[in-house]
């Protein structure tokens, strides 16, 4: 046999092995960071969350309306009570109605980042007049490529305007590829997000 096609014998069952794993090569980086004590996921149903608008940070106004979306979508699923749970789309579209919720709005949105705790007499407020105990506030801290594959991370942070301070943070995150053999295809904005937003709401349920 010649050494060509030893190496053909040999480097074909590795392919094999490596095909299966092709349909699932994003990574999802996703953690929690942060639990406050007494707080869970089961009193957002019971007191009532609102989503704010996600902060465009390091991505653009169409990357944040996306990841906005995703969030509305895996957060509705699991809450069991619609009615205690206010959608970014249904607080968006209070706040095109609403001028003094609007410019509560515009005190906080420079302030939600992992960076910064400033702004949040104005949160306080604003879930007041939304009617809700807590605030889900998310920021695109990233949305490139970075080492040949899209990579898309979300802060996230649970406001409760009770007691006036941060219960809940975490980071859903996404990276890699649709296709990981040669050529490597690196897996698209939309897909590497829907894979950080369900990793990030995972995170918040404790799975």
């Amino acid at each position: 046999m010649t050494l060509k096609n030893q190496i053909r014998n040999f480097a074909f069952p590795i392919l094999l092995l490596l095909l299966p794993s092709c349909a699932d090569s994003i990574n999802n980086l996703s953690k929690e960071s942060y639990m406050a004590d007494g707080f869970s996921p089961a009193t957002l149903t019971r007191d009532g969350v609102a989503i704010t608008p996600t902060v465009a940070g390091s991505g653009t106004a169409k990357d944040a309306s996306a990841i906005g979306a995703l969030i509305d979508t895996e957060m509705n699923t699991r809450n069991p009570s619609p009615g205690n749970l206010l959608l970014e789309s249904q607080v968006g579209q209070r706040l095109g109605k609403d001028s003094s919720l609007a410019s509560l709005w515009n005190q906080m949105e420079p302030h939600i980042s992992a960076h910064s705790i400033r702004g949040m007499t104005a949160a306080r407020t604003f879930g007041k007049r939304l009617g809700v105990r807590y605030l889900l506030e998310t920021q695109i801290q990233m949305a490139e490529i970075a080492g040949g594959a899209e990579q898309v991370r979300v802060y996230a942070r649970i406001y409760d305007i009770r007691q006036d301070r941060i219960v809940w943070e975490g980071v859903g995150e996404g990276r890699g590829y649709e296709k990981i053999v040669f050529p490597s295809t690196p897996a698209t904005f939309d897909v590497v997000a829907r894979v950080a937003v369900r990793g990030l709401v995972d995170r918040l349920y404790g799975h």
